[in-house]
């Protein structure tokens, strides 16, 4: 049998490391405001005029919120709803001069560029998971869970608590789509992330519908592995009762 310490060591791990593949250094976000800054030393006002997107010219005459010769802009994140490549046209003036300035902004899916720390970890957090799958699913094949969940009860003489344990693992074997599907829940989470690190947009909105699925019937998979922790308790007093050990009627 796996042992137990270490498949819970393995799942600590991978909880670890989904909590770490999900926090994102930000650049500029689709659909998320932009905070920027310019530096004028002449300038009254500064004008942020038009922003040139991928697919259009949006009008926006916002003045800067003038800090010393610092002017502040805080543009909202519905004129950034394209992902791809924009600039950002600014006019400062004293009142008889003009210049002209802009600023370039690349948005994306994640707010991240090519962040191949994530994507790494993802990849090798996938195969981890797959592997994890492989081993479980050669390690518990044709097991006879009948006979050894006996012997470990007359192994144990009977004590209810340590015969309650060391057969747990058993019986929740027994249901290997059960760890399949849970252990899939946390695999497509990570291609989610893996994909959203990629910026793939119809993908990731492909992966947002499917694990919504998924996680409804991961819910019930819960439902269904507290009913077996229930059936387990009333099968291992069964177990006990028909060894004659440690439980007298």
């Amino acid at each position: 049998m796996v042992n137990k310490e270490g498949l819970f060591t393995v799942i600590v791990f991978m909880l670890i490391i989904v909590g770490f593949s999900m926090v994102n250094a930000q650049t500029h976000q689709q659909d998320t405001d932009y905070l920027f800054s310019i530096t004028s030393n002449f300038a009254t006002e500064c004008t942020l005029t038009t922003i040139d997107t991928p697919v259009n010219v949006l009008f926006i005459n916002q003045s800067g919120t003038k800090t010393s010769q610092t002017f502040n802009f805080t543009i909202n994140g519905t004129n950034f709803t394209e992902l791809g490549n924009y600039k950002l046209n600014i006019e400062c003036t004293d009142g008889s001069t003009t210049v002209t300035q802009n600023e370039d902004v690349y948005v994306n899916l994640s707010g991240v560029e090519g962040n191949m720390t994530l994507i790494i970890a993802n990849i090798f957090l996938i195969i981890l998971i797959c592997g994890l799958i492989f081993i479980l699913h050669n390690k518990y094949k044709n097991t006879d869970y009948k006979e050894s969940n006996e012997k470990i009860g007359q192994e144990h003489n009977g004590n209810w608590g340590k015969t309650f344990i060391k057969t747990l693992g058993n019986n929740l074997m027994r249901n290997a789509f059960l760890w399949y599907y849970s252990l899939g829940w946390f695999l497509l989470i990570v291609l989610k992330d893996l994909v959203y690190n990629f910026n793939g947009e119809e993908i990731y909105r492909f992966f947002l519908f499917f694990t919504d699925i998924y996680s409804f019937g991961f819910f019930l998979i819960i439902v269904v592995w507290i009913g077996i922790l229930i059936n387990h308790f009333m099968f291992i007093t069964d177990l006990i009762r028909d060894l004659n050990i440690g439980v007298r009627e």
